[in-house]
């Protein structure tokens, strides 16, 4: 199974590659995106922050583009819920701060319109800390969908929905950002 699942994605590869106009270019952006991570094992914890991003991309052809980013996720309190097992239950507050490096690859569906949806997929290394330095780290994927919307021929806008996969949880995120290609 994992065979055929890689033959038919290079078999897409190259089917949109040999019939994708030529549209390279160097671009950039800075944005903002709402970051959020809920967790309920043992304990109930919520992180919900606007942060900002910046990234770096190129273009491989119209349809394909590889970028990289970074993210700063903002200190901010956030509260922790205990429930003992005889029913009482405890409540912290805490600051997270961290941080996110990761490289993706986007495929664009509609490259030639003055929007273009796409789908991600990447790999990050992502680090967060609390007020106490106590640190958590790690390499996970991460995926998305989005938008890009043209407002003219070197600047662009993006709408996107992002989840990355922090070990044993998931953060959401949901952001915008301005393009500008060179």
């Amino acid at each position: 199974m994992k065979t055929q699942l890689k033959v038919i994605a290079l078999s897409v590869l190259v089917a949109t590659s040999v019939h994708a106009k030529e549209s390279k270019g160097i671009y950039f952006g800075l944005g903002m995106a709402q970051s959020k991570i809920s967790t309920s094992y043992d304990e109930t914890s919520e992180y919900k922050k606007n942060n900002w991003k910046a990234l770096i991309g190129m273009r491989l052809n119209s349809n394909w583009s590889i970028e990289g980013q970074y993210t700063n996720f903002a200190k901010d309190l956030f509260m922790n819920t205990s429930i003992a097992a005889d029913g009482t239950k405890t409540t912290k507050e805490d600051a997270l701060s961290g941080k996110s490096f990761g490289v993706t690859g986007l495929y664009h569906f509609n490259p030639q319109g003055s929007y273009s949806p796409f789908v991600k997929l990447g790999w990050h290394h992502w680090s967060f800390k609390n007020k106490e330095n106590v640190s958590a780290s790690g390499n996970h994927e991460f995926y998305g969908v989005g938008l890009d919307g043209k407002i003219n021929e070197t600047i662009k806008y993006r709408v996107e929905f992002e989840r990355m996969n922090l070990g044993n949880t998931d953060m959401d995120n949901i952001g915008a950002s301005l393009l500008f290609g060179f």
